[in-house]
C-alpha cells in the first residue's frame, strides 16, 4: 500500500516540477486547481502509473480492491460468483411508472447488463431524436466545428478509423427527466447512492468495410478492472449489421482469473482476431455467454463495463446513434470513503 502511494507521489512531483504547469497555474488558477484535483482524485483506470511492471500493477490492483470490497453493493454485485442455477433474463419492457424492480436488479447482478425496452416517454425520446438529427444534418453540411467534445472521462477519443464518429457533450442531464429518474435508481443499486451522470451524444457512421479491429471500441474489452457502470440509450434502435453493443454475460464478476488478466495484459482489450477470440484461453474464461444487443427504438442498456463488452464491427454501410451516461463523480475518494455507502 505504501509503495502504491510512493508511485503516485512520483507522478505528482513530476507535475509540480514541470514549468509549463506553473505557467498554466498563473494564467488560470481555478482551472488548474480543478485539473490537478481531477488528476489526483481520478477513478483508477488501466494505466497503473504508466508502468508495465507486473509487481507494481499488483500493488495498484490490490490497493484499490481492498476498498472496493468494503462497499456492500460492490461486494454483492461484483464479487459474489454468478449463480449458475438461476438464469435471469436481460430484457424487460419498462413499466408505466418507470420504476425498476427486483428482476431488473437481479439482471445487473447476475448478467452484468440490463436492457429496458420502451425506456422513456415518447416526448422525451423525440427530443433526443431531434438532437441526433441535428448532428446528422451538421455533418452533412460540414458544420460540426462548434461541437463540444466530452472530457477524458469518456472513451470517445478511442474510435475506429473506419468510422466517422461525432460526439456532443450534454454535461448534466435534466434532473427532472425520466432518464435521470432511471439513472438515479440504477446508480443507487450499483454504487450505493444516486450519482449525477455526465452525458454525451455519440453518432457513428461506417465509412470503410471491412472494419479493422480497434482497441476500446469494436473489440472485446473492459473499461476498468474496478466496478464501473455506463448507461446507453438508443433512440432509433440498432440493427444486426449496424454495430450493436455486445456483452459477455457474467464477465463483470471479479475473481482471480479476472484480475490476473489485467496484470498480464497491457490494456483491457483481448487482442486477437475476431474468428479466434471466443476459442482462445481468454475467451473460454471471460466470453462464455456473449450476447449482441440488437434493439428496437427507445431502448436503454445499463452495462457494468468492468465486464467484457464492445460494439461489433459494422457489417454493412450504415450508422447508429447512442446517448451515453457515465459517472465520473464516482472517483478515488468515493471508492476509499466506503463508509459513506455502508452507513
Amino acid at each position: 500500500m505504501n509503495y502504491n502511494k510512493y508511485i503516485l507521489m512520483i507522478h505528482i512531483i513530476k507535475d509540480l516540477l514541470n514549468p509549463y504547469n506553473w505557467i498554466k497555474l498563473a494564467r488560470n488558477p481555478s482551472k488548474f486547481k480543478k485539473v490537478f484535483n481531477d488528476r489526483i482524485n481520478y477513478y483508477p483506470g488501466l494505466k497503473y502509473g504508466y508502468t508495465r511492471s507486473k509487481i507494481i500493477k499488483k500493488f495498484y490492483i490490490n490497493f484499490n480492491m481492498f476498498f472496493a470490497k468494503k462497499n456492500k453493493q460492490f461486494d454483492d454485485i461484483f464479487f459474489k460468483p454468478v449463480d449458475k442455477t438461476n438464469k435471469v433474463n436481460i430484457g424487460f419492457n419498462m413499466n408505466n411508472g418507470f420504476q425498476l424492480n427486483e428482476q431488473h436488479y437481479n439482471s445487473l447482478k447476475e448478467n452484468g447488463v440490463l436492457v429496458l425496452k420502451n425506456a422513456l416517454p415518447e416526448q422525451e425520446r423525440e427530443e433526443i431524436c431531434k438532437k441526433f438529427n441535428k448532428i446528422k444534418n451538421d455533418i452533412a453540411n460540414n458544420s460540426v466545428k462548434d461541437y463540444q467534445l466530452p472530457g477524458k472521462d469518456t472513451d470517445t477519443y478511442n474510435k475506429s478509423p473506419d468510422t466517422l464518429s461525432q460526439s456532443y457533450s450534454l454535461g448534466n442531464i435534466n434532473p427532472d427527466s425520466t432518464l435521470a429518474q432511471i439513472s438515479n435508481q440504477i446508480t443507487k443499486s450499483v454504487y450505493g447512492q444516486s450519482m449525477i451522470p455526465s452525458s454525451y451524444y455519440m453518432y457513428t457512421k461506417s465509412i470503410n468495410l471491412p472494419e479493422k479491429p480497434h482497441d476500446g471500441d469494436n473489440v472485446w474489452h473492459s473499461d476498468r478492472y474496478l466496478p464501473n457502470l455506463k448507461l446507453i440509450y438508443y433512440p432509433f434502435g440498432v440493427k444486426i449489421d449496424s454495430a450493436p453493443f455486445r456483452y459477455s454475460l457474467g464477465s463483470h464478476k471479479i475473481n482471480r482469473d479476472y484480475l490476473n488478466f489485467f496484470v498480464d495484459t497491457d490494456s483491457g482489450a483481448i487482442k486477437l482476431p475476431e474468428s479466434k477470440v471466443i476459442d482462445s484461453d481468454y475467451g473460454k474464461k471471460f466470453l462464455k455467454n456473449p450476447q449482441e444487443l440488437v434493439c428496437e427504438p427507445n431502448t436503454l442498456a445499463a452495462a457494468l463495463v468492468s465486464g467484457f463488452h464492445g460494439r461489433t464491427p459494422f457489417k454493412e454501410k450504415g450508422d447508429r446513434s447512442a446517448l451515453f451516461l457515465c459517472y465520473p463523480n464516482f472517483n478515488l475518494f468515493s471508492l476509499i470513503s466506503f463508509w459513506r455507502y455502508n452507513s
